[in-house]
C-alpha cells in the first residue's frame, strides 16, 4: 500500500471509531469533530471554518444546532468586535470530556496490538504529519 492508500485507511478507521462513539453521545460524527476542534479558550468562526475545512455558511447552520443542544456558545470577539468566537458550553465541555473518556478506552485497546518500540515513535510521526497538513492546507 501506497501512503495515500494507508491515510485513507486510517481515515476510515478513525471516523468508524469516532462516529461509534459519538452516537453513544447522541451526536453525529460531524458535530463531534466539531466539538473537539473548539478549544478551553474558543475559537474564532473563520479558523474553525479552515480547522474544519468547511465554507462559512455551512459552519453557520452546523453551529446553530450545536447551540440548540446547549452544547456552545458564539461570543464576540473582545479584541475585535467584527469576530465571532464559538466557546463550549459547560455542557459542551462536559460532554466532550466524557467522549475523550472514551476515545481513550478505545486508545488503550488500540495500543493492545502494537509493539512498545512502535508506540514511543507513533505520537512523533503523528504530530509530523498533523503539522504537514496544516502546512498544505494554509495554516500558521
Amino acid at each position: 500500500m501506497n501512503v495515500t492508500e494507508l491515510l485513507i485507511d486510517l481515515a476510515a478507521g478513525i471516523n468508524a471509531i469516532i462516529r461509534t462513539a459519538a452516537s453513544k453521545f447522541n451526536l453525529t460524527t460531524s458535530q463531534a469533530f466539531h466539538l473537539f476542534s473548539i478549544p478551553f479558550d474558543g475559537i474564532p468562526m473563520s479558523a474553525l471554518a479552515l480547522k474544519l475545512g468547511l465554507d462559512n455558511s455551512t459552519l453557520t447552520r452546523n453551529i446553530q444546532k450545536l447551540e440548540k443542544l446547549a452544547l456552545v456558545n458564539r461570543t464576540t470577539c473582545p479584541y475585535d468586535k467584527r469576530v465571532q468566537l464559538i466557546v463550549l458550553t459547560p455542557k459542551g465541555s462536559d460532554l466532550i470530556n466524557s467522549l475523550e473518556a472514551h476515545l481513550l478506552d478505545q486508545n488503550n485497546h488500540i495500543m493492545e496490538h502494537i509493539d512498545l518500540d512502535t508506540q514511543l515513535n507513533l505520537s512523533t510521526v503523528l504530530e509530523k504529519l498533523c503539522w504537514a497538513l496544516d502546512c498544505i492546507r494554509g495554516k500558521p
